[in-house]
C-alpha cells in the first residue's frame, strides 16, 4: 500500500466514549517528523501493508546515513491497531539486502490504548525514541559485527537452534527447516559458518510469517543469541 493510499482510507470510527483511533497516515507524519528532527537519517523506502479490513497497519521505513552497511540496512517499524487491539507501536531493526530478511531488535509503545490523550503520547514518545536512534544504529552495527566473526561448529549452531526454540524465537516446528537453511544456505553469501549465516538461516525461515509475529520472534532471537556469544566470548552487546 501506498502512503496516498492509506490517506485516502475512511476515517477510523471511535468503538468507545473514550476511545480516539489515530489514522494510520498520522502515524506515518508523526515519525517523519520526529526523524526530521534529529536530522541525522534519510528515507530511502517507505512500506505500508493493512490488515482487518484496514483496522491494522503495519509500516517499515529504510533508513541511510553516513554508517550505512552494504549488506543490511536500519529499518524503523511501526504497527498501529484501530480496532484496540494493541497499543500504537515503534521500533528499531534491520533487513539484510540480499534476502529481504527482517529482525527487529526493540520495539516501544508510543502511544496510549487509544484513548484521549494518544495523540500527544506518542509524539512525545517518538521524538524521545528518535533521539536516541543514532545510538540504538550503532549498537546494531556492532552486534552484527559480533555475529560475523563468531565462528560455529555444527555442534554449537545446534545449542544455537535449540536456545532459540526453547526461548520461543522460532516454532518447534520449524527447526529442521531452519537445520537445512544453516547446512545449506538459499543465499551464498551465508555459507561462511558464523553466527550471522546462523542468525539469517531463522529470519529465512521467518520469513512471511505474519509482521507481528516476525517483531516479537526476532526480538528474542537477537537476546539468545547475544546471550550465548556473550557467555562464550564475555563480549557485552548493550
Amino acid at each position: 500500500m501506498r502512503y496516498d493510499e492509506m490517506v485516502q482510507m475512511p476515517r477510523p470510527v471511535p468503538l468507545s466514549s473514550t476511545h480516539e483511533p489515530v489514522p494510520h497516515f498520522e502515524i506515518v507524519d508523526q515519525l517523519k517528523s520526529s526523524l526530521n528532527k534529529i536530522n541525522k537519517y534519510d528515507i530511502v523506502k517507505e512500506e505500508y501493508g493493512v490488515s482487518h479490513k484496514g483496522k491494522r497497519c503495519f509500516g517499515l521505513l529504510s533508513l541511510r546515513n553516513a554508517d550505512a552497511q552494504s549488506d543490511y540496512e536500519i529499518v524503523w517499524a511501526f504497527r498501529n491497531a484501530n480496532d484496540m487491539a494493541f497499543r500504537a507501536k515503534a521500533g528499531t531493526g534491520s533487513r539484510v539486502f540480499i534476502c529481504d530478511n527482517m529482525a527487529m531488535v526493540a520495539e516501544y509503545e508510543i502511544g496510549a490504548k487509544h484513548s484521549q490523550n494518544v495523540r500527544s503520547n506518542f509524539e512525545d514518545r517518538l521524538d524521545k525514541l528518535c533521539d536516541t536512534l543514532v545510538i540504538q544504529g550503532e549498537s546494531l552495527h556492532r552486534r552484527y559485527r559480533n555475529y560475523k566473526q563468531f565462528n560455529l561448529s555444527n555442534k554449537q549452531a545446534d545449542h544455537f537452534m535449540m536456545e532459540s526454540i526453547r526461548r520461543g524465537a522460532l516454532p518447534k516446528t520449524k527447526i529442521t527447516t531452519v537445520d537445512k537453511e544453516w547446512r545449506d544456505p538459499s543465499h551464498s553469501e551465508f555459507k561462511n559458518r558464523n553466527a550471522w549465516s546462523l542468525f539469517n538461516s531463522f529470519t529465512e525461515v521467518n520469513k512471511g510469517a505474519n509482521y507481528a509475529d516476525q517483531i516479537d520472534r526476532t526480538q528474542i532471537l537477537h537476546k539468545t543469541f547475544d546471550d550465548i556469544i556473550e557467555m562464550e566470548t564475555g563480549v557485552v552487546f548493550n
